[in-house]
């Protein structure tokens, strides 16, 4: 769900209170309707303050976008929406440690080649342009920030996209409804990457790249040191031209902005870190593919470091189409020959073999990177850039399967990221006063089979516990939901009732809907688990509206979650299967 202006809100607000028995008005917009509260109370549930610090049953206060209370004896507030979470698990929300979630970026001007000198193109056509703010191009629609935010990352380091200098990044909310909501800080870091420029023209090559950027970086110096001049002594002395491109260097220079640069494989990541050494700016790493290559390496460097959670696809034979795993239970001697060749075509499918195994082998040294680097005591968090947002928890698990402890996994999405970034007194564990960025699943949120049910971005609620497919899913005794039900609607304008009907066995459960005005609606996409019962309502105009809710006996109690607030519903079944009297 995308959260949505309140002027939106509302309007929709009105259509979805209108189904579900909310006096109608042609006008909802006219009235002083009132806030609806952005207090919760996630209750009962197992909370992971940080890696290795769990309650087992305690209670989680929102409030105005921030941890409230956390504890085992918190009073829930009068005005809180109730969320129960006797059987879920709330983790501080994920850090994504850089990407481009969120960003939309403008189509090329296609300027006319032939008007550009290849050997010194104007600096945006090089890829130099330090000076573009991340804010220009934020969107709450831009890409990835949905599968991002069901994976369960809330915040992320995001810079714009380029060539070898994009522009400075910002530290960014994953929700809001404009950039401005988005922002958390702005500038922390120039982007970098060694990238080279579009088209034929300078720097064309990657060790052109890094001369280029070592241009910039001594004539910023040189720049910054006639401006000290001028200042001190200004009399006589014509004041200098301006550049923006320069300028976007001084607080590097001065040690207070890093440049973070962005790369995989070891030849470009041995050269920023020797681009580092002579220059002495600081710096952050991510990306890092191939670092389990020069561990030592790394070991020797003060910077940041963010490990990229996408991973290469198993090798596929072209010939068999089957699948080649390198058998690591032998030495690489027993399965793969660097010194194999093929002296006739009748051994080229060997040499394919030969191929694919060392693939298999270089695949499985990219699954332990992540085990290697914590094997040699490097923290590091993790960079969503080039990983599909359905793919990273899958990649996870298989890190985890490969050496990495879970334990360490949930601090490189967490608590390591936080202090890295310099965010540890605002996010990064469960503690009261720091910002109500959250994640609550129905389970270890590392297990294949968990879901994801709420997401907190800034204190906004994110309900993901309706998503469900279009047939339902009904694997629980249908006994206990079937029959009628009277349900009770919390809604800003006062208390709504209505009934609902459920009928059917395990092969089909249907089901309506009666508010208080006698209109009925059909329910959709029916799922009952045994305890989880969930649902959908499809309006005539206006988006669907989605309900879940955890029965208990003849009672149940839940949320409806509509474009904007999630509505508080209640029921008390009045008559069981067959229309008996309860």
């Amino acid at each position: 769900m995308t959260a949505l202006p309140l002027r939106h809100c509302l309007g929709l607000l009105g259509l979805c209170l209108g189904l579900l028995g909310a006096p109608p008005t042609a006008h909802a917009q006219d009235y002083d309707v009132p806030s609806v509260t952005d207090t919760y109370a996630l209750t009962d549930a197992r909370v992971v303050q940080a890696p290795g610090q769990v309650l087992e049953s305690a209670t989680v206060v929102v409030r105005d976008g921030l941890i409230d209370a956390v504890g085992p004896n918190v009073e829930v507030p009068y005005d809180a929406r109730r969320i129960a979470a006797d059987s879920l698990v709330v983790y501080a929300g994920f850090i994504d440690g850089f990407s481009h979630a969120g960003i939309e970026m403008p189509d090329s001007d296609g300027e006319d080649e032939d008007d550009v000198d290849p050997g010194d193109p104007p600096p945006d056509r090089a890829g130099i342009q330090p000076d573009r703010s991340v804010r220009s191009f934020l969107t709450p629609e831009g890409s990835d920030l949905e599968g991002l935010r069901k994976a369960g990352f809330t915040l992320g380091h995001v810079a714009p996209e380029g060539q070898m200098l994009p522009g400075t990044s910002a530290y960014v909310f994953y929700g809001g409804a404009s950039a401005d909501d988005m922002i958390l800080e702005e500038g922390p870091a120039l982007f970098a990457q060694v990238e080279t420029a579009d088209g034929y023209v300078y720097p064309a090559t990657e060790m052109a790249v890094i001369a280029q950027m070592r241009q910039l970086y001594r004539e910023a110096e040189r720049r910054q040191e006639l401006a000290a001049q001028y200042e001190n002594d200004p009399v006589g002395t014509k004041r200098l031209p301006q550049d923006p491109n320069h300028s976007a260097f001084f607080p590097v220079l001065n040690g207070e902005t890093p440049l973070a640069f962005y790369a995989d494989d070891a030849l470009s990541l041995h050269r920023i870190v020797g681009l580092k050494q002579e220059l002495g700016f600081p710096l952050v790493l991510a990306g890092l593919g191939e670092s389990h290559e020069m561990v030592g390496t790394l070991q020797d460097v003060d910077a940041p470091l963010f490990l990229t959670l996408a991973l290469p696809e198993e090798p596929t034979r072209s010939a068999q189409q089957d699948t080649t795993v390198a058998d690591t239970t032998r030495t690489p001697s027993e399965y793969y020959s660097p010194e194999f060749r093929a002296p006739s075509y009748e051994q080229v499918e060997a040499e394919e073999e030969n191929l694919e195994l060392r693939h298999a082998m270089q695949r499985q040294e990219y699954l332990e990177t992540a085990a290697t680097l914590d094997g040699a005591g490097l923290q590091f968090g993790f960079t969503s850039r080039e990983a599909s947002p359905s793919d990273v928890r899958e990649n996870l698990r298989t890190m985890i399967a490969q050496g990495l402890p879970e334990k360490t996994a949930l601090a490189a999405l967490t608590t390591r990221p936080a202090s890295s970034l310099g965010l540890s007194a605002r996010l990064g564990t469960v503690e009261a006063g720091k910002i109500a960025n959250l994640v609550v699943t129905n389970g270890n949120y590392f297990a294949e089979d968990t879901k994801v049910q709420h997401v907190f971005v800034d204190g906004q609620l994110y309900d993901y516990s309706t998503d469900a497919s279009e047939e339902g899913d009904v694997s629980g005794d249908v006994s206990k939901v079937t029959g009628t039900w009277e349900y009770t609607l919390e809604t800003p304008r006062g208390d709504r009732t209505g009934t609902l009907t459920l009928e059917g066995d395990q092969s089909e459960l249907e089901g309506t809907l009666i508010n208080s005005q006698g209109d009925e609606s059909e329910l959709q996409s029916i799922s009952f688990d045994g305890t989880t019962l969930s649902f959908t309502i499809q309006p005539e105009q206006g988006p669907s509206l989605s309900t879940t809710v955890t029965v208990e006996g003849d009672t149940f109690e839940g949320t409806v979650s509509t474009p904007g607030p999630s509505l508080t519903i209640t029921g008390e079944r009045t008559s069981g299967p067959n229309g008996s009297t309860r």
